[in-house]
């Protein structure tokens, strides 16, 4: 006789090892993870091995994540919230050294500012922020996120949109005439968990000298997390266009909007693609979501002779 006992099973431990970031000089990669127990900045050579605590300091802010090195390998910028920060959504830019000294913060404005880029000159870094919302106490999804730029010590703070919406996760091009990023719309759309819902991720990019942005994604699935390939001449996003819970591919598509390409398969999830120096490949956050819980780590695919 056999006894079937039917049990819920509760993941206990959730490791997330994102946003990744491969180095200029392509020998080390940086990411975000709560391996050590919280999040925290952390360093890896660029196979994944040797990885090391670069930056925690809970007397400075929490959850510092969304890493980027800036073009000579030098400096890391990242989004943190401060220490003793009342708002849930109040996030900052910070700045570190290379080997996780030298903290400095570069944004004060109150609200959500985060998701920073340095162009590829180094004199700009890009970010967006809530700073011109007209009510901060609003929902974060009803609050008017922009494109704003400024110099790595925190000066010269320029605004590039105008949305009255969302826009986030700005990403410079090689050549410092534009910027792709994501941009919600007022338009009936899916959500990541394929739910029908009235607002629509799409990836956009937006030239700096004042031309039209112009819809790169055009889906009503979740378009997001854009980037540039070195060479200038594709967007990689990530989609969930495919039709999983939860579950997104990584695409390319060419700055005219044309020739859309599925760079990922199934059944894994993979978002925040990060491409490398060289061109050569692409490194992902892989992920599965389940249950309200959430796990991942970094991947890299190969681009091989893809043109």
């Amino acid at each position: 006789m056999f006894l079937t006992i039917l049990a819920a099973v509760t993941a206990l431990t959730a490791v997330r090892d994102s946003y990744p970031a491969q180095s200029p000089d392509g020998r080390q990669m940086i990411f975000s993870s709560n391996r050590s127990g919280r999040q925290a900045i952390w360093l890896a050579s660029s196979d994944g091995t040797e990885p090391r605590l670069l930056f925690d300091d809970p007397a400075a802010g929490s959850d510092p994540g969304t890493p980027a090195w800036s073009p000579n390998g030098r400096v890391i910028a990242f989004a943190m919230r401060p220490a003793g920060a009342a708002d849930e959504n109040e996030s900052e830019i910070y700045t570190v050294a290379a080997d996780g000294s030298e903290l400095h913060r570069l944004t004060t404005a109150p609200g959500d500012d985060s998701h920073p880029h340095w162009s590829a000159d180094g004199r700009r870094i890009f970010f967006n922020s809530a700073r011109a919302t007209p009510d901060l106490k609003a929902d974060w999804g009803r609050q008017w996120i922009d494109i704003y730029s400024m110099g790595p010590d925190g000066s010269d703070v320029r605004r590039h949109t105008d949305c009255r919406s969302i826009c986030t996760y700005p990403v410079p091009s090689p050549d410092g005439g534009s910027i792709v990023h994501r941009r919600v719309l007022d338009r009936p759309a899916k959500d990541w968990e394929q739910n029908p819902v009235e607002r629509d991720s799409e990836v956009y990019l937006t030239p700096l000298d004042g031309g039209a942005p112009r819809n790169l994604s055009n889906s009503p699935a979740f378009d997001g997390w854009p980037t540039w390939t070195p060479d200038g001449q594709w967007i990689v996003f990530a989609s969930n266009r495919d039709g999983g819970v939860s579950v997104g591919q990584i695409f390319r598509v060419r700055t005219d909007g044309s020739g859309l390409e599925r760079l990922s398969d199934p059944p894994f999830s993979h978002a925040q693609p990060s491409v490398t120096p060289d061109g050569g490949s692409i490194l992902v956050y892989r992920l599965i979501e389940f249950g309200g819980t959430e796990m991942g780590q970094i991947a890299r695919i190969e681009l091989g002779g893809a043109k």
